[in-house]
């Protein structure tokens, strides 16, 4: 064979470098990230919240009256006129300097004669009814000259507006109090035996409350219906994540629905449910499908969640957020070794909102709020829950009792009086208790769905029940 010349030893290293490289495979594409969940959105007033939407659909321009009919109640209102008096402030503050608000309701007649000298009048119609806040606004324009009164005395509106609210705890101050002494019980045979957790809400945003119960097996959303439990959505948990490498023999489970809001619109609740039986907690949109896992076991944490990453039979160490996109929690770190926790976001009497921690040790609870106030029930059970049933603006702690024979268990609610005046010694008191013999396995207090206080559900051994 005849060597190569140099010449020919250049060309086979330029093509040996211009030739591709073998091809190589290519990696799997990158699961799309989940996209950020909107903020959880934190409570605002009724008067807020109506306040703000009729602000945003009307315009006035120039002097304005804004007064208030009588409030038209379907609950007892002893100081229904300062309710409507106050509605009236509140918009004119936000509708502009230009606008004030007449101090005392008059119907529409009155309120014209009152707005003779402004340009225009915005009158409201405020109503209670079933649970609820509803106030039509409609502006009418004032006749400027005589002959204007004289061809149209009572001119018609030119605008018009609609929003309401949920009662809750400062509409609730203008109205009588809801008795917290009885009750009623709407019980129905469960499916399942083995329920762990409960949440209780407005799920799909149609309206109705559910309920979602959480087993050892699945996770379910389901209403009572005619003395019957009927499932509505289901998910078994191995279709969902894997077991925790050493789950605990009695599993520690909280379900918690977080209100969001993007770009100031309501959005329905996710639900982030986290049981010792699985290896990470999971995020559930209102159908029960999955939007994300979540790192450690998720905890309720003032209205949203908080995941702690290491756990034993006791809740005990750091916590962090449980998505990039949530709020840091509002401690670092669980300072005690709790074996039972809850906790919530309420509105006081004056609106203003709060959160309520209960955590259990040593057979103890201890209750704390977010402006430092402490107080123990000496003595409870591993299920608990806080809530405001007769929303005065004070929290109630729901438990079960600390016994051995499920046959002597019974829900109590006690109720913590914060405000001032109450007497700083003051223990919570003891106001309702409802015997359970099957033995209560989880708690949830439901947002208000009526006139009513809020109803609390109760999973027993074999039963669900709605308590109102």
């Amino acid at each position: 064979m005849s060597a190569l010349s140099p010449r020919g030893l250049l060309l086979i290293a330029l093509l040996a470098l211009a030739r591709p490289a073998a091809a190589q495979p290519s990696p799997p594409p990158a699961a799309p990230a989940p996209p950020a969940a909107p903020a959880p959105r934190p409570p605002r007033s009724a008067v807020a919240r109506v306040v703000d939407t009729l602000a945003r659909s009307l315009a006035v321009d120039g002097r304005v009256l804004v007064a208030a009919a009588p409030l038209v109640s379907d609950a007892p209102a002893p100081r229904g006129a300062q309710l409507a008096a106050t509605l009236a402030a509140h918009l004119a503050g936000k509708l502009g300097a230009s606008v004030h608000a007449q101090k005392d309701p008059l119907p529409l007649p009155l309120a014209r004669e009152a707005a003779r000298d402004d340009a225009a009048l915005v009158h409201l119609a405020v109503e209670i009814a079933a649970g609820r806040l509803r106030v039509t606004a409609d502006v009418y324009p004032v006749p400027r000259t005589v002959w204007a009164r004289i061809r149209d005395p009572e001119p018609g509106p030119i605008a018009h507006a609609y929003a309401e609210a949920p009662v809750d705890a400062e509409i609730r101050s203008f109205l009588a109090p809801i008795p917290l002494v009885a009750a009623r019980v709407d019980r129905a045979k469960n499916f399942e035996g083995d329920v762990v957790a409960l949440a209780c809400g407005d799920l799909d945003a149609d309206g109705a409350l559910e309920i979602l119960s959480v087993s050892r097996r699945r996770v379910t959303t389901l209403r009572l219906r005619g003395g019957r439990v009927v499932p509505l959505a289901s998910r078994s948990w191995p279709d969902v994540v894997a077991v925790h490498p050493s789950p605990l023999r009695e599993p520690l489970a909280f379900a918690t629905l977080v209100e969001r809001a993007r770009d100031g619109e309501v959005l329905p609740p996710f639900a982030d449910v986290g049981l010792t039986d699985r290896a990470r907690s999971v995020r559930f949109d209102g159908e029960l499908r999955a939007l994300a896992e979540l790192p450690g076991l998720a905890i309720p944490d003032a209205g949203g969640s908080a995941c702690t990453t290491a756990w034993g039979p006791l809740l005990t160490g750091p916590l962090g957020r449980c998505a990039p996109a949530d709020p840091l929690p509002s401690t670092s770190a669980l300072t005690g070794r709790y074996d039972a926790l809850a906790s919530a976001q309420l509105l006081s009497a004056r609106g203003e909102p709060f959160s309520v921690w209960a955590t259990r040790e040593h057979g103890a609870v201890e209750l704390r709020d977010s402006v430092g106030r402490r107080k123990v029930v000496g003595s409870a059970g591993a299920q608990l829950a806080v809530g405001d049933l007769d929303q005065d603006g004070e929290p109630e702690l729901l438990a079960s009792l600390d016994v051995l024979d499920p046959l002597e268990d019974a829900v109590v609610v006690w109720s913590w009086r914060r405000r001032e005046g109450a007497p700083a010694h003051a223990a919570p008191e003891e106001i309702l208790r409802l015997p359970a013999p099957a033995g209560v396995r989880a708690l949830a207090v439901c947002p208000p769905d009526g006139a009513g206080r809020a109803p609390f559900a109760v999973a027993t051994a074999d039963e669900i029940w709605v308590v109102r």
